[in-house]
């Protein structure tokens, strides 16, 4: 929904219950023209989505967040400062349902924090 528009990857990598990931954020693109003008910030909105597209890119399946547990919105995202924005989720597998812990960061500023659990849509 997001990913190849609002943002990209341009790095990845796979391990067995964790996911790392580097993205590029489109710093011109429209939601920024309403969320702010002249201030552009990341909506929160589309932070939980690109945890999400990261565990699908991952996995391979089509998710939706059946539960958040914990959401924690730490520093916003401005684009035109933070264009580069890493992803780290670990995450453990169960009947179906991924239980995930997730955090957005740049260097030693975390943005967001979640602990939610994912399943198949």
């Amino acid at each position: 929904m997001l990913l190849n528009d609002f943002y990209t990857i341009t790095k990845r990598e796979h391990l067995h219950g964790s996911v790392k990931a580097t993205i590029h954020i489109n710093k011109k693109h429209k939601i920024f023209g309403g969320h702010f003008p002249g201030h552009p910030v990341v909506p929160g909105v589309c932070m939980l989505q690109i945890v999400r597209e990261v565990m699908e890119d991952k996995t391979g399946k089509s998710l939706r967040i059946s539960s958040a547990d914990m959401i924690k919105f730490l520093t916003i995202i401005n684009p035109e400062e933070n264009s580069e924005v890493d992803v780290s989720v670990i995450y453990t597998e169960e009947d179906n349902r991924f239980l995930l812990n997730a955090t957005l960061f740049s260097g030693s500023t975390i943005f967001f924090k979640i602990k939610s659990t994912l399943q198949s849509a």
